[in-house]
């Protein structure tokens, strides 16, 4: 008899442990939920942090006039009455002879 139960036991013992390992709520797929757990906490101090920055770029529009006029500036383009806008843009400066006498100007002008 007891060469019977003893292999009972131990099959039992042997899906109780690959239940509690790797069933639907055994340990691995608990690790699995607690890192997913902490990359959406990630995320969410991200987003919170977003959050701050956009509340205190309303409260400053709401309550000056020049935090409208810089973003009006940097976020459009605006420029005031009686400015020269300038545009810089990166990259290789012109090689066309017109654009070197006018860099050479440019650069004598400046001493």
């Amino acid at each position: 008899m007891k060469r019977r139960i003893v292999p009972f036991i131990v099959v039992l013992f042997g899906l109780t442990q690959y239940a509690l390992w790797f069933g639907s709520g055994g340990v691995v797929a608990l690790m699995h939920r607690e890192q997913h757990i902490r990359t959406l906490r990630r995320g969410n101090a991200a987003l919170l942090k977003t959050d701050e920055e956009l509340a205190a770029e309303v409260k400053s529009l709401q309550h000056g006039r020049a935090a409208i006029e810089a973003k009006a500036r940097s976020g459009l383009g605006m420029v005031k009455k009686g400015e020269t806008f300038y545009e810089i843009v990166p990259g290789r400066p012109p090689t066309t002879r017109t654009a070197r006498v006018f860099r050479d100007q440019q650069l004598a002008a400046r001493g």
